[in-house]
Order: C-alpha cells, then sequence, then structure tokens
C-alpha cells in the first residue's frame, strides 16, 4: 500500500492556501532577469507539476495575478504579494514557488531533476558551489 502525496503551502500573511497532491516533475533554480526582479531575490526556486495535483484551498480571491512576459501569468496574494505559483500558455503544468511550501518541504522530485536555468542571465558576481545541472534556457 503506497501513500498518498500531499503538500501544503501559502502565502507568508496565510490569506492564500493550495495544496499540492503529486511530487514535482523537476525543480528548477530560474536566473532570468524577470524572476529576480520579480521575487526581489537572486533567483527563484519553481517546482512543477500537473495542473491536475495543484489548487487552492483557501483565498482564491486574495490572489492577483501579473503577466510578467507574454502569457506568463504570475499568480500572488493582494495581501502580501508572496508568488504563489506561475502559469505558462500551453503547458499543463503549474510552477510552484518552491520557497512557498510549508516547513521547507521537498517538492518530491526525484534525483538528478533539480537544475539552474537561465544560467548565462544570472547576477554575474554571485558564485554558486554545487554540482546541478546548468541551462541557459528552460
Amino acid at each position: 500500500m503506497s501513500e498518498e502525496f500531499a503538500l501544503a503551502g501559502g502565502c507568508q500573511c496565510g490569506a492564500v492556501r493550495y495544496r499540492v497532491s503529486a511530487p514535482a516533475i523537476e525543480t528548477m533554480h530560474c536566473h532570468c532577469s524577470v524572476c529576480r526582479k520579480v521575487h526581489g531575490a537572486m533567483f527563484v526556486t519553481f517546482s512543477d507539476v500537473p495542473d491536475d495535483a495543484f489548487g487552492i484551498e483557501q483565498g482564491a480571491g486574495n490572489l492577483s495575478v501579473f503577466e510578467s512576459s507574454p502569457g506568463n501569468r504570475r499568480y500572488f496574494c493582494k495581501t502580501c504579494s508572496s508568488v504563489i505559483y506561475t502559469k505558462m500558455p500551453d503547458l499543463p503544468l503549474t510552477f510552484v514557488s518552491t520557497g512557498t511550501l510549508d516547513e521547507g518541504a521537498h517538492p518530491g522530485h526525484a534525483v538528478g531533476k533539480e537544475s539552474h536555468i537561465f544560467w548565462g542571465s544570472k547576477a554575474p558576481w554571485l558564485a554558486m558551489a554545487d554540482d546541478l545541472p546548468k541551462a541557459d534556457e528552460y
């Protein structure tokens, strides 16, 4: 008998809560300039899950959306501005902002399914001391 996969997360103020019912397909640390600006960080970590494995449990009406590039919609809490997830056109995936998972939970991706993306756009002074794959695109 296998255990059901279940994770929960939400924004900083607690107005928005979500659930994830399947392990992440992959987890990516994005270094693009758009992610850096939107999240106010040197890079942002996303874990992608099938759309049907992600659901807003509380506070859907407290979400707002920002189209940071054509078709790339970032959903954030209207109260505290935490970016909860991102949707891209024509992809049946939800890109969960991994840092919003409760208690720093591992998103469930398999070994070898974690990488840096848009590496060529990273801040030039940022040094990363890991052995993860590094790509210049998604």
